[in-house]
């Protein structure tokens, strides 16, 4: 008896430490609607919507690899944590299909914090603040407004129809987005910046990549590329300011016709002005391989800024 009991015992502190083999988890909380919701998941799939119920909702699989996982509400705020082993191996990176897949439905005004590795995320209708993070996942946005940061190191950020202040930043990925409204700061470094916007206000850089943007009725932008090319086709507004620098790579800025602003453009190190906007020429230094094109549209109003160092400067409509 007393050897079956040691067994037994055994048996269940062995089966205590194992992992969550492949489990399936289906569980909800009823919260307040603007609830804070604190996501953490290594590795996998993540999938966060927005919905009229007040409640938090997880259904999926989680990790197989996962030592346990919490899902609680603290407070004010909802903890769902995937927790894994704290020593990992090469080959634990290897199998997509021992991975977590999990869809989280939450209160479309609670406001989101997300913390992944090689985690991707998929998010949908949340119209509070949303802090996400990963490392080499990719991030895919729709439908989100308040203030929105998302940043993945070595991963693409695709987004469409974000609102109110947007903050995409990414260091070897692209980032790629559309319809989104407000004031949005895109920042890669060695990733291509592609956007479609209705901002107003709009701040864009890259080190290493390039930068394509289609801008709507523009208030304030600054856009600059440190050896990638710089392609712009914008509506710039009669009080709107434009900021445009590339340092080895090439400028080209397509107006609305009737734009009404004041161009200040600088070329260095043999970079050449076309200035397909008017008749006015581009004056060239007596010594040195710098030149400069002053000139006005219309009213004058706005306020054009280009510079390039050995790189060309397109300006047209």
């Amino acid at each position: 008896m007393m050897l079956f009991t040691k067994i037994t015992g055994f048996s269940l502190a062995l089966l205590c430490s194992l992992p969550l083999l492949a489990k399936q988890v289906d569980e909800r909380l009823s919260v307040g609607a603007d609830v804070q919701i604190e996501i953490e998941n290594l590795r996998g799939k993540v999938e966060i919507i927005g919905t009229d119920n007040n409640e938090v909702w997880v259904i999926g699989k989680l990790d197989e690899k996962a030592n346990d996982f919490v899902f609680e509400q603290q407070g004010d705020s909802v903890i769902i944590q995937v927790q894994m082993p704290s020593s990992t191996h090469n080959s634990f990176w290897d199998n997509d299909d021992e991975e977590s897949n999990l869809t989280i439905e939450v209160p479309k005004n609670a406001a989101i914090n997300f913390r992944g590795v090689s985690s991707d995320v998929v998010l949908n209708n949340l119209h509070s603040d949303t802090n996400i993070k990963t490392v080499s996942g990719n991030i895919y946005a729709e439908n989100l407004h308040s203030r929105v940061e998302l940043t993945s190191v070595s991963g693409d950020i695709k987004t469409e129809d974000l609102g109110g202040k947007i903050f995409l930043n990414t260091v070897s990925g692209n980032i790629k987005d559309k319809q989104s409204t407000g004031q949005l700061n895109y920042q890669a470094v060695s990733g291509d910046i592609d956007a479609s916007s209705g901002a107003e206000r709009v701040s864009a850089s890259v080190i290493s990549g390039n930068l394509e943007v289609v801008l709507a009725r523009v208030v304030d932008a600054k856009l600059t590329s440190i050896s990638g090319n710089v392609e712009v086709s914008m509506e710039l507004s009669n009080d709107g300011l434009l900021k445009v620098s590339s340092v080895s790579g090439d400028v080209d800025v397509k107006f609305q016709q009737g734009v009404n602003a004041e161009f200040k453009v600088q070329s260095h190190a043999g970079g050449r002005i076309y200035n397909n906007l008017n008749d006015d020429k581009v004056d060239k230094a007596k010594h040195g391989p710098s030149s400069w094109l002053a000139t006005i549209t219309g009213t004058g109003s706005a306020t054009v800024k280009a510079s390039s160092v050995s790189g060309s400067i397109n300006l047209h409509y």
